[in-house]
């Protein structure tokens, strides 16, 4: 029985803490979706970096974490502009990154991408591909998924809780 009642007390307590961030609206939604999309794309690198460990690749997990913030800075740049613009053009610098966002964005990819070339050691060409492309395929999944979440969030929060 006491399995039961530890099951019940968790099960209302993570109920309330549902109806809280629902009730934070949709920037605390945002958030949540936000952290967890950095917990499963965490998870999903430290795999491909277990299988690599003992090669001791440079510059790994820093470019798979810099490669998440050049995505998700692509993702969302133009999509929270749409929903946030009135606080955006308030502050001074922001106007700047909204503009000329698809060039940052392509910028940041190509810095990344030249990271990675720098990175490259000669006799693990191979595993280097590899955990880039694991990368990006982490990526794919993850960011697509969240970015996808908070855009039907936008279109109506009933679609998100249903």
């Amino acid at each position: 029985w006491k399995n039961w009642v530890i099951r019940g007390i968790f099960t209302w307590l993570m109920i309330g803490c549902f109806g809280l961030i629902i009730y934070g609206g949709p920037l605390a939604l945002m958030i949540t979706v936000f952290l967890v999309q950095v917990k499963c794309f965490a998870e999903i690198i430290n795999i491909g970096y277990a299988v690599y460990k003992m090669d001791n690749l440079p510059w790994f997990r820093s470019l798979s974490w810099y490669f998440l913030v050049a995505s998700n800075y692509f993702f969302y740049g133009e999509s929270l502009v749409e929903q946030f613009g009135v606080l955006i053009n308030n502050v001074d610098f922001l106007p700047f990154l909204v503009r000329y966002h698809r060039l940052i964005s392509f910028s940041m990819y190509i810095i990344g991408f030249v990271w990675f070339v720098l990175s490259l050691v000669k006799k693990y060409y191979l595993r280097q591909f590899s955990l880039f492309a694991w990368t990006h395929v982490a990526l794919l999944v993850v960011v697509t998924q969240s970015y996808l979440i908070i855009q039907n969030m936008f279109q109506g929060l009933i679609w998100l809780i249903m």
